[in-house]
């Protein structure tokens, strides 16, 4: 039985669109850039979803590490209907099971207010992520990095201008840097087994929060309450919908996305406003004569 080393599966997130509506594709640059070479297997269906994701598994190829690029085109505008998409997952997490010998890491990155979504495309999302994470399979958002992904003039799929950062993204995902791992693991091993007395917990839990040494924990999915795992042979149950009230304290990626991009865009009116003033004290300088005189300059001589 032939292994695959590494497999990339998903939708049109798998590739970027140039100006000119070509597309440029993340596994080029993993094979090219990365050296996967002839290790990386990849499938593509565009506008595509679970149903095609199912189809390919039941092909029966086996991977070592599965990367899965998820967007949810089917649930960007109606609720999802659970009794449809719920056995499809749930055979979806069986297939893996089945063909994945090591790995398998789910890319769900998209939100509404990237995609100019109505709320309904974030709950759907956020119901498959809680079902894939209730599995047992890693589920990776990465919400702050979509967020400064720019998108290309179709305004849905990834412009060229982040291909590089998509690859590097998804290279990250597929092989983890497990020898900076151990590393910073035996460096920080008696502040993470608490045996530093002189740390308090508040700030213990900062520093774990700031230097975990899995740098991908602040990419992964937080389900917004645990979640009984549902059985392989049962439909997957739609989680209770988040607020940003609960009791908890949870926030939802949609609110933490809305302040991301607040911010952004109070970051980008500051410099507008400090160059529209630097523009002015300039006007004003030069015609009160308080501006230095520029060099007078020589034609050269001709000989």
């Amino acid at each position: 039985m032939e292994v695959i080393k590494y497999g990339l599966v998903g939708d049109s997130s798998l590739y970027a669109k140039r100006k000119n509506k070509r597309k440029s594709y993340i596994s080029t640059v993993l094979r090219d850039k990365y050296r996967f070479g002839d290790n990386l297997t990849e499938k593509i269906f565009p506008g595509g979803g679970v149903k095609d994701l199912c189809t390919f598994l039941q092909g029966g190829k086996v991977f070592d590490v599965l990367g899965i690029s998820y967007f949810g085109n089917e649930h960007t505008v109606k609720p999802m209907n659970i009794d449809l998409h719920g056995p499809i997952w749930a055979n979806v997490f069986d297939l893996l099971r089945q063909y994945v010998t090591t790995r398998v890491v789910f890319f769900i990155g998209g939100y509404a207010a990237k995609y100019k979504y109505s709320r309904v495309y974030d709950e759907n999302l956020t119901c498959i992520k809680t079902w894939i994470q209730n599995e047992g399979f890693e589920v990776v958002e990465a919400r702050q990095e979509m967020s400064q992904w720019e998108l290309a003039s179709d305004n849905v799929h990834f412009s060229v201008d982040c291909l590089e950062d998509l690859a590097a993204f998804w290279k990250r995902l597929l092989i983890p840097d497990t020898a900076k791992q151990q590393k910073q693991g035996v460096k920080r091993g008696r502040e993470l087994s608490g045996e530093v007395p002189h740390i308090s917990p508040a700030k213990k839990s900062r520093w774990l929060e700031v230097n975990s040494p899995e740098p991908r924990v602040k990419w992964l999915f937080s389900a917004p309450a645990p979640l009984k795992p549902a059985a392989v042979s049962a439909r997957p149950m739609r989680p209770k919908r988040p607020t940003s009230s609960s009791e908890d304290g949870w926030v939802s990626s949609d609110e933490w996305t809305k302040g991301q991009e607040r911010a952004a865009r109070l970051e980008r009116d500051k410099k507008k406003l400090n160059d529209e003033l630097a523009e002015r004290r300039h006007e004003m300088l030069k015609k009160l004569g308080l501006l230095p005189s520029e060099p007078r300059r020589i034609p050269p001589r001709r000989i």
